[in-house]
């Protein structure tokens, strides 16, 4: 069984998304798209010739490089302070926390681990305010 041009691009495309899922460094993605986009213009009769298909291959993985991997990269690596709209808000003690200890807090629909940044422990039930977000580790003080 021999392969077409258009069926080793498209592997090859799959094969590279497939990489990136494991490797997610986001260089990957873009060679997946450049050989499925080349697949793609060898089907359509555009690139009908492996130099085409090479030029297609090449433009499209780069240009798509230089023009989406900063924003893949800042949407897929953010950082805990983006997340300030959480800050100042009430949340209802689910398990007892400690003086500077560890409980958990039920906010917007589930159970998140907080710790007590304040002197004194807090009871299952009362209200506390989010000060600060560490992760998935809220820092909180009685109300």
């Amino acid at each position: 069984m021999e392969l077409s041009a258009i069926e080793i691009w498209a592997i090859a495309g799959v094969l590279l998304l497939v990489g990136e899922l494991v490797a997610t460094s986001f260089f990957l993605m873009f060679f997946g798209l450049g050989a499925l986009a080349s697949s793609l213009l060898t089907y359509l009769d555009v690139t009908p010739t492996l130099p085409g298909q090479i030029i297609a291959f090449c433009v499209v993985s780069l240009g798509s490089m230089l023009l989406f991997r900063k924003q893949f990269k800042e949407m897929f690596f953010r950082k805990g302070e983006n997340y300030s709209e959480m800050l100042n808000e009430r949340a209802k003690v689910s398990v007892d926390i400690p003086a500077k200890g560890e409980g958990k807090v039920f906010f917007r629909g589930a159970d998140w681990i907080a710790e007590n940044i304040h002197q004194a422990s807090i009871a299952a039930g009362e209200q506390v305010i989010i000060r600060k977000i560490d992760g998935i580790r809220l820092l909180v003080e009685p109300e």
